[in-house]
């Protein structure tokens, strides 16, 4: 049986408070509960596990995780508050978010400490992801009165209407790295088209995940349209494939790498479950000859480097025309020595460092050549949490970097001869979420744009970019769906035809076995 503690509905301001403290022992820790069925759980059938600030090591906080028993209440209550949710009109559930967005400006403040209680942020990521996560929100509301069905013409004169309709119980597993904006995105999208959220927060990233429940109860939300569930690194692949093989859960969407993405779509199919999957990749930045190359590099650099880079759509790959490949790499150099990046960016996960280090010393094997790092030498300036940022060139196709996302301050130059070249190397990779085209050519960027195999193009603009009104999601391994306004309302919805038979008519029973 669940104990449900009623005093920590604000359990979340208690525990800013204890944040800052240096020494702080196991019992004087901030608990983060569960949230199900609109309370905060403090005590479950599971045990409850330790989280570590990734960059000092240090406690920060003690994580109630959900066993079986937690997480079948999460899905049944989820079930019952969908059949009060679906019914509830796209003006109700648009002011609803629009309370979000008030609620998120409000506290944007206890947001920003729950996250630097759990991992290091730069002020930059900080502030972009809240301002990304109010304009999506924002859009999201707009979403829920967009919600709209057809009445197609028929060829015998009956009367036919298309109406879309959510799924019901979605399970959402947003990632760590632009933590509200992804969170939002994965909870306000399919609130707005009427489906309920089992929402499976990131253990990179618990007080911050305690906080949205309470926000979206107080923002109007019916309890139990929400639930968030935390679970221990142990038994998530249990938890989950109870979740998804649950007969009344019935989407998933993930964000995340394309390993994991490929591990849960194996497991949707085996349930027919649809999903939406945004994955991963090595989105290229491509560099033409008519380029203004201090654009470029200003652009690429941001793209490659911003929040450490640990974004899905993180410029990881720079093709460039050889006919103005010395000078780009003379101008690149410049613009990243001008500045003037300390020794290493830190990073969430733990292990991040080894992992650069790892695929750089690879790189260098294998033949690579240091362009530029913030280091003299990059190898030995990062730690288990950070790297420095590092352009590459000369990158072998037999290192590891040159086919596997970084997720890493690691950026790689690549020089060819002819447009040709530079699409089929875009084309030959197995991922295409996201990628940039630098030239005052509008017509040879179109022409490329249109036979590159990616979710998205950005001219003279750098790979990073979302906007609630434009379809967000990938082609071939960087996964399928779409999040935001018609493409959320396509991934979130599904069509039901109603047909009204105007001349009904008596069909010839005695004629089905003649000429059998």
């Amino acid at each position: 049986m669940i104990r449900q503690h009623h005093l920590v509905t604000r359990f979340t301001h208690r525990q800013i408070r204890t944040f800052n403290s240096s020494s702080i022992n196991q019992s004087n820790l901030p608990v983060v509960p569960l949230w199900i069925n609109g309370q905060a759980v403090t005590s479950s059938s599971s045990e409850s596990v330790i989280h570590k600030h990734s960059k000092t090591g240090e406690e920060s906080c003690k994580v109630v995780v959900a066993g079986e028993e937690e997480t079948k209440q999460a899905i049944e209550g989820s079930r019952k508050a969908f059949e009060q949710w679906r019914d509830v009109n796209g003006w109700e559930r648009k002011g609803i978010l629009q309370n979000v967005v008030k609620l998120l400006k409000e506290r944007s403040n206890t947001f920003t400490e729950a996250l630097r209680a759990d991992a290091s942020f730069a002020d930059i990521v900080i502030s972009g992801d809240q301002m990304s996560a109010i304009h999506l929100t924002e859009g999201a509301a707009e979403t829920a009165i967009s919600v709209e069905g057809t009445i197609p013409q028929t060829k015998d004169g009956n009367f036919s209407m298309i109406l879309r309709q959510p799924y019901g119980p979605v399970l959402s597993i947003p990632a760590f790295n632009y933590p509200l904006t992804l969170a939002m995105r994965s909870i306000a999208n399919p609130l707005a088209c009427g489906n309920t959220i089992l929402l499976r927060s990131s253990p990179l990233l618990p007080q911050f995940f305690g906080l949205l429940g309470p926000l979206f109860q107080d923002s109007g939300l019916p309890k139990g349209a929400l639930q968030t569930l935390n679970f221990s690194d142990k038994d998530v692949p249990e938890r989950v494939d109870q979740m998804i093989s649950h007969k009344d859960v019935r989407m998933i969407n993930f964000t995340g790498s394309v390993r994991l993405g490929k591990i849960l779509a194996a497991k949707c199919g085996e349930h027919l479950k649809p999903s939406l999957l945004e994955l991963g990749g090595k989105s290229v930045a491509i560099v033409l000859p008519s380029a203004d190359l201090k654009l470029a590099a200003n652009n690429i650099l941001f793209g490659a480097f911003f929040n450490s880079g640990q974004v899905c759509m993180a410029t990881e790959q720079v093709l460039v025309h050889s006919d103005v490949a010395a000078e780009f790499e003379k101008v690149l150099k410049e613009t990243a020595e001008e500045a003037n990046w300390s020794e290493g960016m830190e990073m969430v996960r733990p292990g991040s460092g080894n992992g650069a280090k790892a695929l750089y010393d690879d790189a260098v094997k294998e033949g690579a050549k240091t362009l530029y790092s913030s280091s003299s030498m990059s190898a030995s300036s990062s730690s288990p949490t950070s790297f420095p940022p590092t352009i590459i060139t000369s990158l072998s196709s037999r290192s590891k970097l040159f086919r596997e996302e970084s997720f890493a301050p690691l950026l790689s130059i690549h020089t060819f001869k002819s447009n040709k070249e530079i699409l089929d190397y875009s084309n030959s990779h197995l991922t295409g979420l996201t990628s940039s085209i630098f030239t005052t050519d509008f017509n040879e960027a179109f022409k490329l744009s249109e036979k590159l195999e990616i979710g998205a193009i950005h001219i003279n603009g750098m790979t990073i970019h979302d906007q609630h009104n434009l379809p967000h999601g990938g082609w071939k391994e960087s996964g399928w769906g779409r999040f935001n306004g018609k493409g959320a309302i396509e991934s979130f919805t599904q069509t039901k035809n109603i047909r009204f038979v105007n001349n009904p008519i008596n069909f010839p029973l005695d004629a089905i076995y003649k000429g059998l």
